[in-house]
């Protein structure tokens, strides 16, 4: 529910990339039967949810695990890094990034926007080269790397995203 248009492009936007059912409500809608309510005005409810609609992360954070505390950020190193976002092991974001240093900004932002009590990045052993070089870039983070054998066993060939929510989810601590 929202007055500007570009807002609701955005919301709307968003969205679709996650495949999430919606409804558009006009603002002199009743909203009270809906779980969550994205808008860009000044209403009272408990399923109201304030926002110009670029906090994406959050937004996903909010809609696929509302309640979550804890943030992991899985990398699978290599020439097109793969990476994914888990809100308490719920993916709330996953793509391919095309160059290694586009990582940090990557990262910074879901710090950023995304609501936690524990924030933690785990890369992928692999690709030595790459994985020093995201490791430098990222050396203010809390970190682990993990063994990432297995990771890409039932992932097809360039899809390292799907490769990162395993490295994510890794308990294989090196």
């Amino acid at each position: 529910m929202t007055r500007d248009f570009r807002v609701y492009n955005r919301l709307l936007y968003l969205l679709k990339e996650m495949n999430e059912p919606f409804s558009s409500l006009r603002p002199e809608d009743n909203f009270i039967g809906f779980d969550m309510v994205f808008t860009d005005m000044d209403l009272k409810g408990s399923n109201v949810y304030k926002t110009d609609g670029s906090n994406e992360f959050r937004l996903k954070q909010l809609v696929r695990s509302r309640n979550s505390r804890k943030i992991v950020v899985g990398i699978d190193p290599g020439p097109t890094p793969g990476i994914a976002t888990l809100a308490d092991n719920v993916v709330i974001d996953r793509r391919s990034i095309y160059d290694v240093r586009e990582i940090r900004d990557y990262v910074s932002r879901v710090s950023r926007e995304c609501r936690y009590s524990s924030f933690l990045i785990k890369v992928g052993n692999g690709d030595r080269g790459y994985r020093n070089q995201i490791i430098r870039s990222l050396n203010d983070f809390r970190l682990q790397i993990v063994d990432e054998r297995g990771s890409s066993r039932t992932i097809k060939r360039g899809e390292d995203s799907g490769s990162a929510i395993n490295i994510a989810l890794s308990n294989d601590i090196l």
